[in-house]
């Protein structure tokens, strides 16, 4: 074993959206060992940055599904690889969704825009800390985006995002970080891809890693790996397509990987 990927929301932070000092801790014992850790998340990077810093991390890490590989560097974030939305398809996917009632986040490497500030917005930033530019004429002269953050609320709007995939505009992919997060990106652009060509970049295999999740969005990525390990919160088909089943994120799934992980050496 060479490596581990890690998810983010969901798998490496805890319910209340912290990193548990038993995860630290662990993350800091793989590394002792010699061992690279990625992070692979449906954030942006910007929302990532603290994650990274709390572990002692530089990058490179994996944003946007893997619509962006970055590291950081001189206190800001530098481009290793991207692939945006074109912005016709964004746009059509945008007014689709708006008009499902769905709350969308254009997001970009330096920030995200949002039409108007409804709860699912107001529960993005709180989860991550990363506020929002309010653009009423989105998408107007807008950046094209790396992905779009489709968002219903409450349990109740999701159907809606679930008729919104099925609808998508040639241009546009969808798959689920959350039962209420459906996140757009560019077809053929995912954790996996990324994951590959970062291990080619540094001269290892997807089979030398292992890869832990808990969403639709990080199935691809386990089943490249050489051990995928699905989280005890995990959605049945993740554990489904793991090899393994670690503890859920408030019981320290990924210390107890880790450590399994280290032990099995």
């Amino acid at each position: 074993m060479r490596g581990i990927v890690l998810d983010v929301d969901g798998t490496l932070l805890d319910p209340g959206h912290r990193i548990a000092p038993a995860t630290a801790a662990a993350v800091g014992r793989a590394r002792a060992a010699g061992l690279h850790v990625l992070l692979a998340s449906g954030r942006s990077a910007r929302a990532m940055v603290d994650v990274l810093a709390e572990l002692g991390l530089d990058g490179p890490a994996i944003a946007f599904n893997g619509a962006l590989t970055f590291r950081l560097e001189d206190g800001g974030i530098r481009a290793l690889a991207e692939a945006p939305m074109a912005p016709g398809p964004a746009a059509a996917a945008l007014s689709l969704a708006r008009a499902r009632g769905i709350e969308v986040g254009w997001f970009t490497r330096d920030g995200w825009r949002v039409a108007a500030v409804g709860p699912g917005v107001v529960e993005e930033e709180a989860l991550t800390g990363e506020a929002p530019l309010l653009d009423p004429g989105l998408p107007g002269g807008a950046p094209a985006p790396h992905k779009l953050m489709c968002i219903a609320p409450t349990a109740d709007g999701t159907p809606a995002l679930h008729a919104l995939r099925e609808r998508l505009p040639p241009g546009v992919s969808g798959q689920f970080s959350h039962p209420r997060y459906l996140e757009l990106i560019a077809p053929g652009v995912d954790k996996a891809g990324a994951v590959r060509a970062w291990c080619a970049a540094a001269g290892l295999s997807p089979a030398q890693l292992a890869a832990i999740g808990d969403a639709e969005n990080d199935i691809a990525m386990l089943r490249d790996a050489g051990v995928g390990i699905a989280m005890g919160n995990a959605t049945p088909a993740v554990i489904a397509a793991a090899d393994r089943v670690t503890a859920a994120n408030d019981r320290d799934g990924v210390a107890q990987a880790i450590d399994a992980l280290l032990g099995g050496r």
